[in-house]
């Protein structure tokens, strides 16, 4: 795992309690198209010699393309992007790549990247576990309507953001998607559901969480006295 600033020991310490794996999707620089295998480790030994399940098979095999600005791999219909290697600071995600929709912004793939401001298409499902974790200079993103989930440690130091709409077919955020956000002044809950799990909001100084009255985000964060009715 490459080296982060002092946001990635917390990331460390949540991912043990959330079991992540190793980060995926980077590719050799020699070839535009590498393979990846992902395995899962071997079940328990039962004690008698044998295993109480069969070994894990291997999950999948992985073929990353290696374009001019992405790197990426298209899996069950849509596109995964692994890696931006652009070096623009402001981006517009392409809703196609190879005419295959974008549908999920995959692991660590703009890790400390020196952008302001990204647009997402409103195809991407799934924002990855640390996909835009120390981006220090991000001040504006957009979360797409079709987005289900945000992993986590997401957009932790991120400490330029200042505001982020959650749209309300979110069903889960996980643990550390904001922390160390020290910037954020408005976070919108659009869900009337969403639950919380230890995003890392609650020592922002000023952030203030707009949600519908009623809804589960007005609970927690009336709990943190930082709730007004949206």
């Amino acid at each position: 795992m490459k080296k982060l600033i002092s946001i990635s020991m917390l990331l460390v310490s949540l991912a043990a309690l959330a079991g992540c794996g190793d980060k995926t999707g980077s590719s050799d620089n020699t070839a535009a198209v590498t393979s990846q295998q992902q395995t899962e480790a071997p079940s328990a030994d039962s004690g008698d010699g044998s295993s109480s399940d069969a070994v894990s098979s291997t999950v999948r095999e992985r073929n990353i393309v290696s374009g001019d600005t992405y790197e990426y791999e298209i899996y069950d219909g849509g596109v995964i992007i692994t890696k931006y290697k652009g070096g623009q600071t402001e981006v517009t995600v392409p809703d196609e790549i190879d005419g295959v929709p974008v549908a999920e912004i995959g692991f660590y793939a703009f890790e400390a990247q020196p952008v302001t401001s990204v647009v997402l298409p409103e195809s991407v499902k799934v924002i990855g576990e640390g996909a835009f974790i120390d981006c220090a200079s991000l001040v504006s993103i957009n979360l797409p309507s079709a987005l289900t989930t945000v992993e986590m440690g997401a957009f932790a130091g991120c400490s330029a953001l200042t505001e982020i709409t959650v749209p309300a077919g979110v069903k889960e955020i996980k643990r550390g998607a904001f922390a160390s956000c020290a910037s954020m002044k408005s976070l919108v809950i659009l869900s009337t559901e969403l639950g919380y799990d230890e995003w890392g909001i609650e020592d922002i100084p000023d952030l203030t969480v707009y949600a519908p009255e009623g809804s589960a985000a007005a609970e927690w964060a009336g709990a943190m006295g930082k709730y007004s009715v949206y």
